[in-house]
């Protein structure tokens, strides 16, 4: 996905992530033969089924964009985009649970987002798996998430970037850290400017987890 708002001009491109996620489907039911609940057995922290799905996210939150470089791993949850207590899934934790409806979210995002309901018309451009997100949330210039022009007047839209808090100044930090993260992979550690980086960075780093 172009000019997306989760990526810097250092990370790789959302792409092909409902094939990456029925590979990782694939991988479940090879072991598990009988599973319908997918967020069962990816949800594991430590698991390979987890961390094929983080790959298939290319290791950052589906909302906000940060990234494994900044928070580990562990601090990542697999979301229910629609969320499992719906009254469209009747009580069932498989349909819930299906690989289509998870969604790869850091702790603060799934948190914030908790029981919100997006309706079914809203879902083409609010879905993150979708390359609609890209009109949806854009970042101005001064790196903050911000709603598209043409998005502003749709509440549901409006309720759904309040809700999971994608105005807050730590996802700008985020964005600046991971550029900067980005550009010291293009360095060598003999360059001047390579070492000086890396101490902003750490520095970046602990006012970011402060602030989380």
């Amino acid at each position: 996905m172009s000019n997306d708002y989760r990526n810097t001009k250092y990370d790789p491109l959302f792409s092909d992530l409902k094939l990456k996620k029925a590979d990782v489907e694939k991988l479940v039911k090879e072991r598990h033969p009988r599973s319908k609940d997918m967020h069962k057995y990816i949800s594991i922290n430590g698991g390979q089924f987890k961390k094929e799905f983080v790959k298939s996210y290319n290791g950052k939150c589906a909302y906000c964009g940060v990234s494994i470089d900044i928070i580990p791993m562990s601090l990542f949850q697999i979301d229910h985009f629609v969320y499992q207590k719906s009254a469209e899934f009747s009580g069932s934790k498989a349909a819930a649970g299906s690989i289509d409806n998870l969604v790869l979210a850091c702790g603060n995002c799934n948190h914030n987002k908790r029981d919100f309901f997006v309706p079914s018309n809203e879902r083409e451009h609010l879905h993150p798996d979708n390359e609609y997100i890209c009109s949806t949330f854009v970042r101005d210039n001064n790196y903050y998430i911000k709603i598209a022009d043409k998005q502003i007047p749709n509440e549901v839209v409006k309720k759904y970037y309040e809700k999971l808090k994608l105005d807050l100044e730590i996802h700008r930090l985020d964005y600046l850290l991971m550029s900067m993260i980005g550009l010291q992979t293009k360095l060598t550690d003999k360059h001047p400017a390579y070492l000086m980086l890396g101490q902003a960075i750490d520095l970046l780093k602990n006012k970011r987890n402060v602030m989380a």
